[in-house]
């Protein structure tokens, strides 16, 4: 007799079986949705809120780059029409350059009866009118203009701007993102710069109706954003509108941050203005990521509680079971950090490579200034106005050189920064010239100078940036009741430090110290607020007007440049903060370098930058020396068989490859060469080059005539 088999299990019979595992499963998803869905608006929300701040702070800075191109053009203007009004019959003359093309004279019936540069154009629309100052945009074919005038007696002087060229500059370059754009309006909504030139002096709504009038446009969202930019100084807000940079006019949904520039007594609105995709669908994607993973840990739980299930029947098996889902889980969180980290990772090396670029970039720029107001000062009598222009010219450029130093320090490990003789009432001018365009006008700013040329050694651009620092926190404490800013310079002994600090060592090496003080007439601060001000991330403003790091930076450079920094404060009066320095008390005079040298001097000089070549065979050249230049491999190889040179200048990445590498092939075909390198930093890779022979020595971007000179001296002396 055959035995019986056991009847299979219909699937009624296995969901009954299964029931507790399934709604255990159910139920664990559903509050896994919920979380998921809660952390999304969560996520959503803070990088919102992240990058539209981000595009504020765009907004921001361009706002201020226009505010002081704008001041500069009125100071110039002043000064114009100062002298038309004292001398009638004076033909006035401005010096070009990108954006300045012209200065008129326009009669009582605004018709112009003279140009310096006989520059031509037609009148569209007045933009503002101030007390002063009445602006105007006027055009030439696709050129437009920005025509300032200001009243001088009978006439009335016109400064003519190319705002076209002045946009390019500032605004284009700015990329807010895929396809967005920053544009200008008055406060009566009428366009003063935008992208497509066809927008320039139309009113937004009424003007865009017009141009676009066989098309059916809704401009309902569009105008509810112009009432709310005129009513709000700033601000972001989102709404419906069109592409007008796209021929095709898409309808999308847009996000405007905006932000009110001072214009007189009126004001433009600088606003940024991206597509919200833009902003929504990177958050959108990363979160999916998230939910997959999260996805899979839900998938991974529910695994587990059929696990759990089958526990009841293979006790043994399922201890196994659950170790590996939890070692599967842990190598997906695991993977989770590592993914995070080797993003932060790349954003971080892809911002070193952008600020090294910027440098590199802007060192080539420097290069000609320099060197060309070097010339000019080599030419010209000292105490002509010729060479006091040149000489601003060339401690414009230097600052500026500090600053790509600072910048290219944030892309390289091993640079350090550069510490020199710095004059502390030069620092104190420069600082104050900088507080002055911050400085509202309910607060008066007071200079109090007591020293006598005392320089101390370290960089000009980190001290400036602590007392600009201290300067603007004192703005912001006088607030809006108004009050007095006092910055003072002096000099104190040594002992004086020691009382102040009784608990720190104070060196033995300075016996005096400068003193430089900022003192304001706002709040103050209470003694428990004053003992924590110099630790990192505390802020006394509101959550997001200040990071807390600002005293704390100052801190430690001041620190580091072998000084101290403290503070007094009363509830009520007031704060003082006073910066001590060591005094470099034997300054070493800058030796003044000679433009005579020997004619017989053979140099080549090679680089990837025309401008640079130009203009180091344009001075070189002017001194006697015979010059040769090249920017190609290739053609520095051939010059150097055709013919014999002493001194070689060679860029560290010409035509993408080590100059140092091309110095060291060559060093035993030509011994009695001076091999010098041209870098924007001084890697370590130069350093050793230059200890080990490899090269004789190297020479930081921007580079001169004089600097190259310098260091052809002191290469060859050794």
């Amino acid at each position: 007799m055959k035995e019986k088999t056991a009847p299979k299990k219909t699937w009624l019979q296995t969901l009954r079986a299964l029931w507790v595992p399934l709604a255990i499963g159910i139920v664990m998803v559903t509050a896994l949705a919920l979380v998921v869905g809660a952390v999304w608006q969560d996520y959503r929300t803070a990088l919102m809120t992240s990058q539209t701040r981000q595009m504020e702070l765009v907004v921001q800075s361009t706002a201020d780059s226009i505010r002081v191109l704008l001041e500069e053009y009125a100071d110039r203007l002043d000064s114009i029409a100062e002298k038309v009004a004292a001398d009638g019959g004076l033909r006035p003359t401005v010096a070009r350059s990108d954006t300045i093309r012209d200065v008129w004279l326009e009669n009582s019936n605004g018709e112009v009866v003279y140009s310096c540069y006989e520059l031509s154009a037609v009148c569209d629309v007045l933009i503002t009118r101030t007390e002063k100052i009445s602006y105007w945009q006027y055009h030439s074919g696709d050129e437009h203009y920005l025509v300032m005038k200001k009243q001088a007696g009978e006439k009335t002087v016109c400064l003519v701007v190319d705002s076209t060229v002045m946009y390019q500059q500032l605004i284009s370059e700015i990329h807010v993102g895929t396809n967005g754009y920053i544009m200008i309006k008055n406060d009566d909504n009428l366009v003063v710069m935008h992208p497509e030139a066809v927008q320039w002096g139309i009113k937004v709504v009424e003007g865009r109706q017009r141009i676009y009038k066989d098309r059916t446009l809704d401009l309902s969202s569009l105008s509810e954003l112009l009432r709310a930019q005129q009513e709000e100084e700033a601000g972001t807000l989102d709404y419906y509108s069109y592409w007008w940079t796209d021929p095709s006019l898409p309808r999308v949904h847009k996000i405007s941050a905006f932000r009110h520039l001072k214009v007189g007594n009126s004001f433009w609105i600088v606003s940024a203005v991206v597509d919200y995709d833009d902003l929504y669908e990177p958050v959108q994607q990363s979160f999916v990521k998230v939910v997959f993973i999260f996805g899979g840990v839900a998938l991974v739980l529910v695994l587990f509680m059929f696990q759990m299930f089958r526990l009841q029947e293979r006790d043994r098996r399922s201890a196994t079971e659950i170790s590996d889902l939890k070692t599967l889980n842990q190598t997906l969180e695991e993977l989770h950090r590592s993914e995070e980290s080797l993003a932060h990772g790349q954003r971080l090396q892809m911002m070193g490579t952008l600020t090294g670029g910027i440098a590199h970039e802007f060192n080539n720029f420097l290069t000609p200034i320099t060197g060309y107001a070097d010339l000019i000062m080599a030419d010209a009598d000292p105490g002509s106005e010729i060479y006091d222009n040149a000489m601003e010219i060339s401690e414009a450029a230097q600052k500026a050189q500090e600053v790509v130093k600072q910048i290219s320090s944030m892309s390289r490990k091993n640079v350090e920064t550069v510490y020199d003789a710095v004059s502390v009432e030069g620092l104190l001018h420069r600082t104050r010239k900088l507080v002055e365009t911050n400085c509202p006008k309910n607060v008066e700013l007071c200079e109090e100078n007591a020293l006598t040329g005392e320089c101390v050694l370290g960089n000009a651009t980190q001290l400036q940036q602590v007392l600009l620092n201290i300067s603007i926190n004192a703005i912001h404490a006088i607030g809006p009741e108004g009050g007095t800013l006092t910055i003072r310079g002096s000099v104190v002994p040594r002992r004086e430090l020691e009382a102040l600090f009784p608990e720190e060592k104070i060196s033995e090496e300075w016996p005096n110290y400068v003193c430089l003080s900022v003192t304001d007439t706002g709040c103050g601060m209470d003694k428990e607020t004053m003992q924590h001000i110099f630790e990192p991330f505390f802020t006394t403003k509101k959550t997001g007007e200040g990071t807390g790091l600002g005293l704390a930076l100052a801190d430690q450079i001041i620190r580091t440049h072998r000084g101290r920094i403290r503070a007094e404060s009363t509830v009520g009066r007031g704060t003082t903060f006073y910066v001590y320095l060591p005094v470099l008390e034997q300054q070493q005079e800058r030796e003044q370098l000679q433009w005579g040298v020997d004619s017989k001097l053979r140099i080549l000089a090679a680089d990837d930058n025309n401008k640079v070549l130009d203009l180091l065979d344009k001075d070189l050249s002017a001194l006697g020396l015979s010059v040769s230049t090249c920017s190609r491999r290739g053609e520095l190889r051939q010059l150097l068989e055709q013919q014999p040179f002493d001194v070689l200048a060679i860029d560290e990445s010409l035509a993408g490859s080590s100059g140092v590498d091309f110095c060291m092939a060559i060093r035993g075909r030509y011994p009695g060469m001076t091999r010098i390198v041209m870098t924007n930093s001084p890697t370590r890779e130069i350093v050793d080059a230059r200890s080990h022979g490899v090269i004789d020595g190297y020479i930081v971007k921007p580079v001169s005539a004089s600097t190259l000179l310098a260091q052809i001296r002191s290469s060859r002396k050794e």
